[in-house]
């Protein structure tokens, strides 16, 4: 009996008639066996009951769990499709092409799956994060007290040292060949607004493919999906850290290209006064790039280095910085600053030159032809160095350029050509769909090392007006000459209250991810 008969049997409105059909056929059941076939029925039920209480099944670790909820939301937002023929026209405006007569034939696009946004609600924290204060005074003088501190110093790098050999140690046990390496993209104890969802440390653990499918026990015959391999390896190596290592699971990031959890080392291990929230990866090259190019951006450029970490540090404080809620990640605010110093900078010109001439461009493949950016030209130095620009006036011009002179609708930021023009036909299309049925071109932010790749499909309708909305608003502030402790006031979500109030800018607040620190969560 299957189980809609069951069901049928025992619903809330079946009648006696049912339980008596039933009653009837387990009687006529049972009648033909003899007494000794129902004693050894009995007796085998009974030890099957007694070993299932005996061994139950293990519980499920929380990376598990996040995996699953990650499954059940991208099933659900699969369910939603945006309309027939909206992508194609939005494309068609964004090139720059007319669009068709009515006479014309229509292509009707495929149905594109848009994701479940989740608008962002007040929490309350027992640890609200208030703004910075500084002992200086002044716009220049808060500017540079700040950059000293964000940049990480000799003994950090010397504690994420330690860190690298700990999770070494820890998960040698899965993967013998393990190379971990570890990456301070900033100080470890001053990121505060959205710390743990947005951390400054990445550690990435290097395995050969080979090693991967061997140990998740993938026959060569089959056809290898690195991608899910890959998932299952960072599952495994985060329950070992968390059951051997003493790390804490916080959240997982499947949906990206680079699979990744974020988990929190604690103070009890010795690492550092403060818990450190860490992400952690495998056969991943984001974090590499990230450095490399921040490494080299201060070697070229000391100002460059202090810009980029300033303007993470503000996107991270304003709530803009975290990828999980569909806004750019702090390897594209780089790229933005990037870029910025290369076509922005009127007053002195570019400061920092196109790709070609990093180190790291050995590494990106190789493309037709070559940029028509004119060269990075001789620095200024004597006399010439009173009329730079401060960090501070850089960020105030970062602001504007990207508020008041950038077009996003029509132009690309690419940091490998260099120079303003739309973007390149290889780079897909971004179409934003809103709840209302309205579309909307999305960023194009160039993939530094894979042309064809948009790192702006990440945004949502609600990433993408809060983007300008932040942008507009530093911009103001800057024009007023306001204090950096007010342009870095933590964002959180408007909370409900009567009209005339509002939490978004009040140093009480909290972000909605502080609370991060006593809950496991996936992304949404």
């Amino acid at each position: 009996m299957n189980f809609e008969a069951f069901r049928s049997l025992f619903g809330t409105n079946n009648n006696n008639k049912n339980v008596g059909l039933l009653f009837a056929a387990l009687v006529c059941t049972i009648m033909p066996l003899e007494i000794s076939q129902l004693a050894f029925a009995l007796i085998g039920a009974l030890a099957y009951g007694m070993l299932q209480a005996f061994n139950p099944r293990p519980a499920k670790t929380n990376c598990q769990l996040a995996a699953e909820r990650e499954h059940t939301d991208r099933v659900r937002a699969t369910r939603t499709s945006a309309p027939r023929g909206g992508t194609r026209h939005a494309e068609s405006l964004w090139r720059g092409n007319a669009p068709r007569t009515p006479n014309s034939q229509t292509v009707k696009a495929p149905r594109v799956p848009t994701p479940v946004v989740r608008p962002e609600v007040y929490q309350a924290s027992s640890v609200p994060v208030c703004a910075p204060k500084f002992a200086s005074s002044g716009w220049e003088a808060e500017v540079n007290e700040l950059a000293s501190q964000l940049a990480p110093g000799a003994g950090e790098d010397q504690t994420i040292q330690r860190l690298v050999a700990h999770v070494t140690q820890t998960i040698k046990a899965i993967f013998p060949d393990v190379e971990v390496s570890g990456f301070a993209h900033g100080s470890l104890t001053c990121g505060k607004a959205f710390g743990v969802a947005v951390p400054e440390v990445d550690i990435v653990a290097n395995v050969t493919p080979a090693a991967l499918a061997q140990r998740l026990q993938q026959r060569g015959g089959m056809k290898i999906d690195m991608k899910k391999i890959q998932k299952s390896a960072v599952r495994m190596c985060t329950d070992r850290l968390v059951a051997q290592g003493g790390l804490k699971f916080r959240r997982s990031a499947f949906r990206g290209e680079e699979p990744r959890v974020t988990l929190l080392v604690p103070s009890s291990l010795g690492f550092c006064k403060e818990a450190i929230p860490v992400d952690f990866s495998i056969n991943s090259v984001t974090p590499f790039y990230t450095a490399a190019l921040l490494t080299e951006c201060g070697q070229m450029e000391p100002r460059a280095k202090a810009l980029i970490l300033l303007v993470k540090r503000w996107a991270k404080d304003r709530g803009i910085c975290h990828a999980a809620k569909g806004h750019l990640s702090p390897y594209m605010w780089s790229l933005l600053a990037m870029y910025f110093m290369q076509v922005g900078v009127e007053e002195e010109g570019p400061l920092l030159p196109m790709l070609e001439c990093f180190k790291i461009s050995c590494l990106k493949p190789n493309t037709k032809g070559k940029s028509s950016s004119p060269p990075l030209g001789p620095k200024k130095t004597g006399a010439d160095d009173a009329a730079k620009l401060s960090i501070g006036q850089l960020f105030g011009k970062f602001l504007h350029f990207y508020s008041q002179r950038f077009n996003w609708t029509g132009e690309a930021i690419s940091i490998r050509a260099g120079r303003r023009a739309p973007p390149s036909l290889s780079v897909p299309l971004h179409v934003i769909l809103s709840e209302d049925g309205n579309t909307r071109v999305g960023p194009a932010i160039e993939d530094p090392f894979k042309a064809d790749n948009n790192l702006g499909t990440c945004m949502n309708p609600v990433s993408l007006t809060r983007l300008h909305e932040e942008l507009t608003r530093g911009n103001e502030l800057c024009m007023r000459s306001a204090s950096l402790t007010e342009l870095l006031q933590p964002w959180v979500p408007v909370e409900d209250k009567p009209e005339g109030t509002s939490p978004r800018s009040t140093a009480s607040g909290s972000s909605p991810v502080e609370d991060d620190l006593t809950r496991s969560t996936s992304d949404p």
